[in-house]
């Protein structure tokens, strides 16, 4: 018996060193960018690829991604949405210590958007 409550009170004490959306999402979040072929990715001014890129991204953070080739460029700034993942820490500790590390962790938010399909825009150069 005393095995069995000492391996409840740790289970829950581990339970709450993590919120759930940072048990289930963690910090980071994919983001993947598909563009032309000879293209170039820059993620937050830092090459990430030519074409295609897929990085993880910090997830409580704007991203600012930009495409270029020759020329021509577009550029994209990410959003932090509310991940309601994290709300799940109602029912565990009625949000009093997993939300607040949902919050920490950044956890609790999720980039968005997550998937890109960019053309380069050319600017006309030429004035009348």
């Amino acid at each position: 018996m005393r095995n069995i409550v000492k391996f409840f009170i740790s289970f829950t004490l581990v339970i709450q060193l993590f919120g759930c959306a940072s048990l289930f999402n963690g910090s980071e979040q994919q983001v993947s960018i598909k563009t032309h072929k000879n293209a170039e990715i820059f993620i937050d001014d830092r090459f990430s690829g030519k074409g295609y890129a897929q990085k993880p991204l910090k997830r409580d953070e704007s991203h600012v991604i930009r495409v270029v080739l020759g020329d021509c460029e577009q550029t994209y700034i990410t959003q932090a949405k509310f991940n309601r993942t994290s709300l799940l820490g109602l029912f565990l500790d009625a949000g009093l210590i997993s939300i607040p590390v949902d919050f920490i962790t950044g956890a609790a938010w999720d980039v968005h958007p997550d998937r890109f399909i960019m053309q380069p825009e050319c600017m006309d150069t030429a004035k009348p």
